[in-house]
């Protein structure tokens, strides 16, 4: 690492970088709000610059010169993860971490001594090594409220970038190593187990299995927010969010799961983190009161069905085929799907 003291955004990317750590610019606070510019901006200094998000991010040292030397006040952002083989766990006070903290402490021990590094909100991220494994980002649920996880397909704001409430990003503690995380820590965030799909009708066997149907759901979907062009991507995570909290009501997909990969592909296509975790709870709150599987067209009644709207379904919107069990999936899209993303203001940004 370079010299300790106070850095320029440049110095501290560049001394990432030379840990291996990738990093991004992200936009900065400003007394109108946000240099975004967006009227209302929620993340204010929280969401990438580049177009790509986090998959610009990058230990190349021509790559972030020429970043700063663009925007030299923006915010570091270092993606977590396996490409930079760290995890962060973020502990946010105004929504309960500390209190979460002290739970998680008096049940399983002291956490590890390592780099920690102080927040704007009071708060802290605590950096840890990362394990090998997959480790899926998470808000709240796996260690308590406030407490989220920052791993494969997630990112931090690091030193020397500057909050919204003017506070500065700042170490706390510095070290040459990080800490294994603890098997107990790596037990809590591992994925559920997908439960087994409940007996289907003969029909439904005929067409094949429901978790064949589901995972094949998922991947499209997933597929279908990764490609989504700027100006459609807010709109696209919610569409997607809401036909899989479909499928998740009908039992065949894990919510949290779901909720994860959906979030990390909103991220990936440069969505602030905010932004892409309300889209999502609310996509899949409002599917989830339209549970579908792989026969629902057959099954449902036509009071069980989602209202119609003049709205295309998923075949009109070119959904590529996908061929299972002798089915395309665009056969099953959502008649008359309710386009739960024109009820949002648009936050593309």
């Amino acid at each position: 690492m370079r010299p300790r003291g106070r850095q320029r955004p440049l110095d501290a990317a560049l001394a990432y970088a030379d840990r291996g750590w990738q990093v991004f610019p992200c936009h900065t606070p400003i007394p109108a709000g946000c240099s975004c510019r967006q009227p209302g901006c929620s993340s204010p200094g929280k969401h990438p610059r580049p177009t790509r998000g986090l998959r610009d991010a990058t230990t190349d040292q021509q790559s972030i010169e020429r970043w700063w030397t663009r925007w030299p006040g923006a915010n570091v952002a270092i993606r977590t993860g396996a490409e930079s083989g760290l995890v962060v766990l973020d502990i946010d006070p105004p929504h309960g971490g500390h209190t979460s903290l002290g739970a998680v402490v008096a049940e399983h021990g002291a956490l590890p001594r390592g780099r920690t590094v102080r927040t704007g909100s009071c708060g802290a991220h605590i950096y840890l090594a990362h394990p090998g494994v997959k480790v899926r980002n998470n808000a709240g649920t796996k260690l308590g409220p406030g407490i989220d996880v920052r791993g494969d397909g997630g990112y931090v704001i690091a030193p020397p970038s500057r909050h919204a409430s003017g506070a500065v990003y700042a170490w706390e503690t510095r070290g040459p190593d990080l800490p294994a995380m603890p098997d107990w820590l790596l037990d809590q965030l591992r994925p559920p187990e997908r439960r087994a799909p409940e007996p289907l009708a003969e029909q439904d066997r005929r067409l094949g299995t429901s978790s064949s149907w589901a995972q094949a759901a998922l991947e499209g979907e997933l597929a279908q927010v990764r490609a989504a062009q700027e100006g459609q991507r807010n709109a696209t995570l919610n569409r997607a969010a809401f036909c899989l909290g479909q499928v998740v009501a009908g039992g065949a997909l894990d919510r949290s799961e779901v909720e994860g990969l959906l979030i990390d592909a909103g991220l990936s296509t440069g969505l602030g983190e905010r932004e892409a975790r309300l889209t999502v709870a609310s996509g899949l709150s409002a599917g989830y009161e339209y549970p579908r599987g792989p026969a629902s067209q057959t099954h449902r009644s036509s009071a069980q069905r989602a209202p119609a709207s003049p709205v295309p379904t998923r075949a009109e919107l070119s959904l590529p085929a996908v061929d299972v069990g002798g089915i395309d999936l665009r056969t099953i899209a959502l008649d008359g799907v309710r386009d739960i993303g024109a009820t949002l203001p648009e936050v593309d940004l």
